[in-house]
């Protein structure tokens, strides 16, 4: 039976593009959704994004580096992230429903599933053998990501982080970003689609879908998190 799994990636607290990304999927009969972490941190619709999230029946999750820290801040563990950004985390814990606690301290690093024949790895970005994550690259490429993987055996490689889109394929490989849905400087939040046909034949759509990012934008502004001028200057290319 022919599959189709949606995938979605670096939502970091925005309600606003996730929702829409929700609409869209109902487009297209989607039989599972895959998100690959940094759920939250980005301001200030954390609650929202997990409250929708855990409302999903067909979602495989797993965490990434900002849930992680959130959840160091809510539990008052020591960080080695500092200044701005580790604020930025405090402030969110801070605000963060205390019944996400367990649902985030759950989500585990990877997830690994199996649809139409074909493996699939879910992970936040590469990692290294003590589970830490590696330097972004910023310019990958097959040579590149094809060593990390090659002792496995997953057909299809799903990551985050990178803030990036990406598509590569090598050998039987799929090295698969859609692109962070939650940190954009358009109007237009991506995911990708995932179509795996009964012979085994994998078809790839990326999506770009708008929603109200100066809505978004505003409520940052309105409730001013630290770090905002990294936040709106750096990560969503905003000028003030």
């Amino acid at each position: 039976m022919k599959r189709r799994m949606a995938v979605i990636a670096d939502i970091h607290g925005n309600h606003n593009a996730l929702s829409e990304v929700m609409k869209d999927m109902e487009k297209f009969d989607i039989d599972a959704v895959y998100c690959l972490g940094d759920i939250v941190s980005l301001g200030h619709q954390t609650n929202e994004v997990l409250e929708l999230l855990t409302g999903l029946p067909n979602l495989t999750i797993i965490r990434g580096n900002h849930d992680e820290e959130v959840l160091k801040a809510f539990r008052h563990i020591p960080s080695e992230v500092t200044g701005p950004e580790h604020d930025h985390h405090v402030w969110v814990a801070e605000h963060l429903d205390p019944v996400y606690e367990e649902y985030l301290a759950a989500l585990p690093l990877v997830q690994m599933r199996e649809a139409g024949g074909k493996k699939i790895l879910l992970t936040h970005y590469h990692l290294e053998s003590d589970d830490t994550y590696s330097p972004i690259d910023l310019a990958p490429s097959v040579a590149s990501l094809a060593p990390i993987y090659w002792n496995g055996d997953h057909d299809i490689i799903l990551f985050g982080h990178d803030h990036m889109r990406h598509h590569f394929e090598h050998d039987h490989q799929l090295f698969l970003n859609p692109g962070a849905l939650g940190v954009t400087s358009t109007a237009y939040a991506p995911y990708m689609i995932i179509e795996i046909e009964d012979d085994g034949a994998v078809h790839i759509t990326h999506r770009n879908v708008h929603y109200d990012r100066q809505a978004f934008i505003n409520g940052l502004r309105k409730e001013n998190p630290p770090a905002m001028d990294f936040i709106l200057n750096v990560l969503l290319k905003e000028r003030r």
